[in-house]
């Protein structure tokens, strides 16, 4: 009983569920179509039979008034001729009177048309009897007449029974409807309920699945993963708790690996800014103008890199889950006084000319984001930009736009690799020269940033004349709209 119950309850599969529940919402109608299909082939039948029994009443009764009238003339045809060939005339239609009463006798549903046929059927008898008897002679007209009407009384009534038999059919379809209207009042209500129950039990496993999806979305992986319903369904959600599980591992060797990696970054910095505030301080030794502005861009570095170390460990607390700063009003021309001054020396060192054009354009953005994209154009520019080459930095807007062109005297790009240098982990085949090799994610991470502000970014220009990045960025965008915030 307990397998039967689960068996019900727990089906197999998702599809015999919805086999089931459609089984069990189509059976009542099922059942009122068939009840009123039995009803109406009765009333069918029954309608059939009633036309044509009273049609055939009415016709022997007429046939049967015809032989009264035809036997009333013989008789006074006789009286007067005394022909024996009349005589036989008469029995002839006697036979056939008494052949259609017997076939008349059965179609008279009504007790008071047989008693009539009875009582016609008995005088009738009894005049045959007395005319072909020796009373023949004593015979009155009367008796004739009384016979033929009667006959006519018969006849009338038998016109009667088509009426009779209409009012029955009505009464019989009066009942087929009443049946069937009480079929549906029954049956709406219980496909209704069957429908509602079935929806809920094939609603719930979905919804439950839904929320465990969305948990896991949203980063929730303590809440374990139950889904109830069919056995397919379950075996899905098993699934789901084991991609929860996996999901959970994963989660916490990221965050181990951000605090180690983070933890670790800390003592050398320590270091760099320590020896930073040495040199700026003097402790050491004066400096020069150079080198003072030298070891002021190394000791903001040093800060910088240190706040980027602190988001990394705060990455996974609650509320700091981001490594965005946020949607602000950017002024970009100010941005990129602040990139520029970053780079100083390494242009220095490379003995580079490095110009910038750029008018007071603010845009709505994520300025980390802003600042990543401009600090990696530059770091391009300068790896690939051979010792006291020029690189050139423009910046404007046209129309609803920002508009930044990066360029540089380098090797180039080549036309084949425009499209597969925004690839991450790709790295062209002209090497730039620095004390780091490149990973091949800047550009990539250009691109990504540039399309979470709902921009673009390509290569122009010529190949074989330096490398030309141009950002389209709107200046106007709503928070909602910016692909990181939502």
């Amino acid at each position: 009983m307990d397998r039967k119950h689960r068996h019900f309850s727990h089906p197999r599969s998702f599809f015999e569920l919805i086999i089931a529940g459609f089984s069990l919402v189509a059976l009542p109608l099922i059942v009122a179509l068939v009840t009123g299909a039995f009803y109406v082939d009765r009333l069918t039948n029954q309608s059939q039979e009633a036309v044509y029994r009273a049609v055939q009443a009415t016709q022997m009764s007429r046939s049967l008034v015809e032989q009264v009238s035809t036997m009333e003339r013989y008789t006074r045809q006789y009286l007067v001729l005394k022909d024996k060939q009349l005589l036989n005339l008469y029995a002839e239609r006697h036979q056939v009177y008494a052949e259609t009463s017997v076939k008349l006798t059965p179609l008279f549903l009504d007790d008071s048309l047989k008693q009539r046929l009875n009582m016609l059927n008995d005088m009738e008898r009894r005049l045959y009897d007395r005319f072909m008897g020796d009373e023949r002679e004593q015979f009155d007209d009367n008796d004739s007449i009384a016979l033929t009407e009667l006959a006519q009384i018969l006849l009338r009534d038998s016109n009667l029974l088509i009426d009779s038999e209409m009012a029955i059919m009505h009464d019989m379809s009066e009942q087929a409807r009443r049946i069937i209207y009480w079929e549906l009042l029954a049956v709406v209500p219980g496909a209704v309920i069957f429908i509602i129950v079935f929806v809920i039990l094939l609603s719930r496993p979905v919804r439950q699945i839904d929320a465990a999806i969305r948990r896991l979305g949203a980063g929730e992986f303590d809440t374990e993963i139950a889904v109830k319903g069919p056995r397919d369904i379950e075996y899905l959600g098993e699934r789901l708790e084991w991609l929860r599980l996996r999901l959970k591992y994963l989660e916490e060797k990221k965050v181990k690996f951000l605090h180690y990696v983070s933890h670790e970054l800390k003592t050398p910095l320590t270091s760099i800014r320590e020896s930073a505030e040495l040199l700026s301080e003097g402790v050491i030794g004066p400096l020069t103008n150079h080198q003072q502005e030298v070891t002021g861009i190394l000791k903001k570095s040093s800060v910088n890199l240190q706040k980027m170390i602190e988001k990394l460990l705060n990455f996974n607390l609650p509320g700091q889950a981001s490594l965005t700063s946020g949607s602000s009003e950017v002024h970009m021309a100010k941005l990129v006084e602040t990139v520029v001054a970053d780079h100083k020396a390494v242009v220095m060192t490379k003995q580079l000319k490095l110009e910038t054009r750029c008018s007071e354009v603010s845009i709505h953005g994520d300025e980390e984001q802003l600042r990543a994209v401009l600090d990696n154009l530059l770091s391009n520019a300068i790896k690939y930009t051979p010792d006291g080459g020029a690189i050139n930095l423009e910046m404007g807007s046209r129309g609803n736009n920002l508009i930044l062109d990066v360029r540089d005297t380098g090797p180039g790009i080549k036309a084949e690799e425009r499209e597969k240098v925004f690839e991450a982990f790709y790295r062209g085949d002209s090497a730039g020269k620095g004390l780091i090799r490149g990973s091949g994610l800047g550009l990539s991470i250009v691109r990504e940033f540039v399309e979470n502000h709902n921009g673009s970014i390509e290569v122009v220009g010529e190949e074989g004349h330096g490398a030309h990045f141009r950002v389209v960025l709107p200046m106007k965008v709503e928070e909602e709209e910016l692909a990181w915030a939502v």
